[in-house]
């Protein structure tokens, strides 16, 4: 299969290479999926490139990218036929020890790492609901039920804040989130936030008392 991998830590440029590796079978408990996208994540390019606490590498050849979406074609012992065939999405494909990740056409994992992907969402947005998304949910929720109160979601219009609108807002909140400029409140608001705060040019904490008539959030 054709595959992105690196061998030693780096900057993207001097450590990644491109080619052939050897396809992946589906072991016990594991599904095969056939890549049609892979996510990459700040953790990946950290995990690359040997910052923070990402000091070593998880084998001597890793296959970057955590979260991916595709077709499951191969089933292990143990796993039900149903999945063959199934668009899924996927996570911790390169992570927790695991070396072969998702910028590869086939990656194998547990099946419990895999979920069902709608047919109306595209793969591309698949690929993006791992890490994000689960970042989202802990953000949110840590601290118990959110029904009834204001959040701030700081950074609304990225990916882990776009997620965070939408779950806090279908939990029950109200939504208010800080966004760069006109086009980022539109994305921040298409997603459920009620009301957005530029922080480049307004005082986030004045505007969010404002808008709270003093309770704050």
């Amino acid at each position: 299969m054709r595959a992105a991998w690196y061998e030693r830590l780096g900057s993207a440029a001097e450590v990644i290479g491109v080619g052939e590796q050897p396809t992946p079978s589906a072991g016990p408990g594991e599904v095969r999926v056939k890549l049609q996208a892979s996510g990459v994540n700040p953790a990946d390019v950290k995990r690359r490139s040997g910052l923070a606490r990402y000091t070593s590498m998880d084998g001597p050849l890793v296959i970057p990218n955590s979260d991916g979406a595709g077709i499951v074609d191969q089933v292990g012992a143990g796993v039900g036929d149903h999945w063959l065939g199934q668009r899924v999405w996927l996570y911790n494909g390169q992570r927790g020890g695991r070396a072969l990740g998702t910028a590869a056409e086939y990656i194998a994992l547990d099946a419990g790492l895999v979920t069902p992907l709608a047919d109306d969402v595209s793969f591309s947005a698949g690929a993006c609901l791992g890490i994000p998304g689960m970042t989202a949910h802990y953000g949110v929720f840590s601290d118990g039920p959110v029904r009834g109160k204001t959040v701030l979601v700081t950074g609304g219009a990225g990916a882990v804040g776009h997620y965070a609108i939408q779950l806090a807002t279908w939990a029950g909140a109200k939504v208010i989130a800080t966004v760069s400029g006109p086009e980022k409140a539109a994305e921040a608001e298409a997603a459920g936030a009620e009301a957005t705060v530029n922080y480049r040019n307004q005082d986030v904490g004045k505007a969010v008392l404002d808008l709270t008539d003093g309770a704050g959030v």
